[in-house]
């Protein structure tokens, strides 16, 4: 047994819906099409393959005790890009969307599940081409976009996680946030 699972925002479906009118002209107008296998998404967690049922109980509780979080606000503004090989719409920071980040890779650092070359600076985004996006090809993309504007907000008021079940992502799990001062406190000798 070995699954893949990611964890991620999804955002509502109507500002999905106009993401993916994005995606697709952006793959039918340059013919990259690798971002339309992928739902859109904010990754909070880098992909990870678990392999036993205890490592997804242990990966579940962990992301159970991430969700005690309160409901922020997530606006997606305009585009941008990394280097040559990612174009992307940028997520803006606030201390929501950081503090929940830090809070489930917080979580499930104990687990080890990502190599340390993994443990990636948080930089919010969702994708709408990448890997198959040759650097010429990168180039006129941003030239099209340069002078474009594009601005969704949405409330976030939980998570999700998606399961990798033949070849596509899929919804799996989603975990609405909690009452901070609900979480239990973990004892410790020292307290």
């Amino acid at each position: 047994m070995e699954n893949l699972f990611l964890v991620c925002l999804v955002p509502p479906v109507t500002i999905v819906e106009d993401i993916d009118e994005i995606k697709n002209h952006i793959s039918q107008k340059f013919n990259v099409h690798e971002s339309l296998k992928r739902p859109a998404h904010i990754t909070l967690y880098n992909p990870v393959k678990l392999s036993s049922q205890e490592e997804e109980r242990k990966f579940f509780k962990a992301l159970e005790d991430a969700s005690f979080a309160e409901s922020f606000t997530q606006i997606l503004r305009n585009f941008n890009s990394f280097d040559k090989h990612t174009f992307y719409l940028d997520v803006a920071q606030n201390s929501g969307i950081m503090n929940l980040q830090a809070e489930i890779k917080k979580e499930l650092k104990p687990l080890k599940l990502l190599q340390e070359q993994d443990n990636f600076k948080f930089t919010p985004h969702l994708t709408l081409a990448f890997k198959d996006v040759k650097p010429l090809v990168m180039d006129l993309i941003i030239a099209e976009f340069k002078d474009k504007k594009f601005k969704r907000e949405f409330q976030v008021s939980g998570f999700s996680v998606y399961k990798h079940i033949n070849k596509r992502w899929q919804p799996f799990k989603e975990f609405k946030f909690k009452k901070p001062l609900e979480k239990p406190k973990s004892f410790s000798l020292f307290d």
